[in-house]
């Protein structure tokens, strides 16, 4: 081989003919497909263990995680028990939204021995039927 080959970002400027994976930084295909923000969901009032109450608005899978943490209470969930894709991205986005969420690390056995993530519910969340302003 006779070099490395940078990318265009990396300071060298080129075309697509210099380096092959330019070309899809010359197009203009950008996507006009707006953001759908979370507005239809299910409202839950959220009471952590200091401070307020406050209303969040989930659905989809967040909103299937939050349930599952609900009905694990302290026991709580993984992975293993509750299988889902991305938990770790459903208890992220909760956890922006201001829900108190504990992960706790636990060692596991076996051919592929390592630990695995717990996931707990640290303060109270119910559903928002009245829905309205907020707490």
């Amino acid at each position: 081989m006779s070099g490395k080959k940078n990318a265009p970002c990396s300071g060298q400027a080129g075309t697509a003919r210099d380096i092959p994976f330019a070309a899809a930084t010359d197009t203009q295909n950008v996507s006009t497909r707006r953001v759908r923000r979370q507005s239809n969901g299910t409202p839950y009032r959220v009471t952590p263990s200091a401070g307020d109450p406050f209303r969040i608005v989930v659905g989809g899978r967040v909103r299937w995680a939050l349930d599952r943490l609900r009905a694990a209470n302290d026991r709580g969930c993984t992975p293993i028990t509750e299988p889902a894709p991305r938990w770790a991205a459903y208890v992220h986005s909760l956890r922006e939204l201001g829900v108190e969420i504990e992960t706790v690390a636990e060692p596991h056995g076996g051919e592929f021995s390592g630990h695995h993530a717990r996931y707990v519910l640290r303060c109270q969340a119910a559903p928002d039927w009245k829905g309205g302003a907020e707490c």
